[in-house]
């Protein structure tokens, strides 16, 4: 892990840049949560010292409800951590066990209050469905524990991606189950699979869906910026050599035309984008408003919330 870090820090320091303004930052992928408070001082040190980070950046940590201890949660926010992200996946042991997950129900259940209790008003967990160990009654369940945790975010994610009606009844009925739950404890559903309470958005997470800009750091990391999409090597040897002889440790991937690109990513939002970004498909998208699709929100295009399972096969028509 020491040697990661020492990697790490240098692939920030080449892509230095005082003029980059970040409003936001995001550990995760992996387990950061497995960090020491050194570690991670480190970490967002460098990114400070190499970028312009605003002082009201929204700073998320991806944690495991087994690392979560009280002594590490208030060293995270020490640092400037100042949302969390669990990785709850279930508060049921039958899913847990399902999942292989290695940490209990009640360890889910006390990592949120644990959060709550060391000052993080931002807490977003994830949770799983489609499992063949979950029942209508142990969904009930894990939206009881919802109630009564109230965290801020919730992104809800199929085990097997996102299924097709016809194909998968059973998985969208779960989905469309879960919805319902979620909209009546107060979540806003703004995003294919995330919901939040009012003004609790996630910030970088919606820099992916509305185009804009990101840089990705790290071993497997992916960023859009300037236009191009890069991804880091995979693998730490390939990474670590490129950084050796002062290179960044990228490759381009295949890029993809930015109007479709502006379509792709901005339908996963339930509010839609500007209707203008289709004027280059205007057969396609008035048969999608025909056959109720697409639905106008104001200004913007939207895929409706009963359709919303059949996003890949609309955004087929635009890419």
């Amino acid at each position: 892990m020491e040697l990661y870090i020492e990697y790490l820090l240098k692939e920030i320091k080449l892509r230095k840049n005082r003029e980059l303004a970040l409003d936001t930052v995001y550990l995760g992928g992996g387990s950061p949560s497995l960090l020491t408070g050194k570690q991670l001082r480190m970490m967002l040190a460098a990114v400070n010292r190499n970028f312009n980070l605003a002082a009201h950046a929204e700073i998320t940590l991806e944690a495991n409800p087994e690392d979560v201890t009280k002594k590490q949660l208030e060293a995270f926010r020490n640092l400037g951590v100042n949302r969390l992200s669990i990785g709850v996946q279930s508060f049921q042991e039958r899913d847990l066990r399902s999942l292989q997950r290695t940490h209990s129900a009640l360890q889910a259940a006390q990592a949120v209050a644990m959060a709550h209790a060391a000052g993080f008003a931002n807490v977003s967990i994830d949770l799983i469905i489609g499992l063949e160990t979950q029942t209508p009654k142990s969904l009930a369940l894990n939206f009881h524990m919802l109630a009564a945790l109230k965290p801020a975010h919730v992104s809800v994610y199929i085990l097997e991606g996102v299924p097709r009606p016809g194909n998968d009844d059973r998985d969208a009925r779960i989905y469309f189950q879960t919805r319902e739950n979620l909209l009546a404890l107060g979540y806003q559903h703004y995003e294919v699979s995330n919901y939040c309470r009012p003004g609790n958005a996630s910030r970088h997470n919606l820099k992916y869906w509305q185009n804009q800009p990101y840089l990705g750091l790290g071993a497997s990391a992916a960023g859009y910026f300037n236009g191009q999409d890069y991804k880091n090597f995979p693998d730490l040897k390939k990474y670590y050599a490129a950084l050796d002889m002062g290179k960044l440790p990228q490759t381009r991937t295949k890029q993809m035309d930015l109007v479709q690109r502006r379509i792709v990513t901005g339908l996963r939002q339930l509010a839609g984008i500007p209707a203008q970004a289709f004027r280059s498909f205007q057969a396609e998208t008035d048969f999608m408003l025909r056959e109720g699709f697409l639905i106008r929100r104001g200004k913007n295009l939207a895929v409706p919330p009963d359709k919303i399972l059949l996003l890949n096969e609309i955004l087929g028509y635009f890419v």
